[in-house]
């Protein structure tokens, strides 16, 4: 069953929401898609506007909740995709969570060409984080964003997905689930 304005509005709790949510996520961003960064920028032009920005901060969730914002950038580090999360937190509401994550990116831009290039088998990518002072600058930012994370109870950023849903449920369906 696709997402709909009824199973939004029926769902009975918000965990019943989230698992609506994540499954419809699911279907329309398969695994699949992430190694394949143009069909992954065509499905995210597709979907509702909700479920686009659901899907753009899913990989930072993922990096808060296993890393930090600093490891963040070596996994995720193209613009567009950046550029993507940004605009998903917005759309979310996630102001706070917004302005740390472009402060991050701000400070980690200069070392980006280097990120992408860098081979991580012959650096550790502690060792790089810690000697060009990525880590010790990002980390007060971390550090905030691990606090708006806990806020969120189990479901960290995820959170926003079910207020926002709950909040614009027509933005997180297709015209033709209404």
């Amino acid at each position: 069953m696709s997402l709909s304005l009824a199973s939004i509005q029926n769902a009975d709790d918000d965990e019943e929401l989230f698992k609506l949510l994540s499954a419809e996520l699911g279907q329309t961003f398969p695994p699949e898609l992430q190694g394949n960064r143009d069909q992954f920028f065509s499905a995210l032009a597709g979907a509702p506007r909700g479920l686009r920005a659901m899907a753009g901060i899913y990989d930072l969730d993922v990096s808060m909740t296993l890393d930090d914002l600093a490891w963040h950038f070596g996994n995720h580090n193209e613009d567009r995709f950046l550029q993507e999360t940004v605009i998903s937190l917005k759309e979310l509401e996630a102001a706070e969570a917004a302005e740390l994550f472009q402060s991050a990116w701000d400070l980690v831009r200069p070392y980006l060409p280097e990120i992408r290039t860098k081979n991580w088998d012959a650096e550790d990518p502690h060792e790089y984080l810690d000697r060009t002072g990525i880590q010790s600058k990002i980390d007060p930012l971390s550090e905030r964003m691990w606090k708006i994370c806990e806020a969120g109870g189990g479901r960290g950023l995820m959170q926003y997905w079910v207020t926002y849903a709950r909040k614009y449920p027509d933005r997180c369906v297709n015209d033709q689930e209404r």
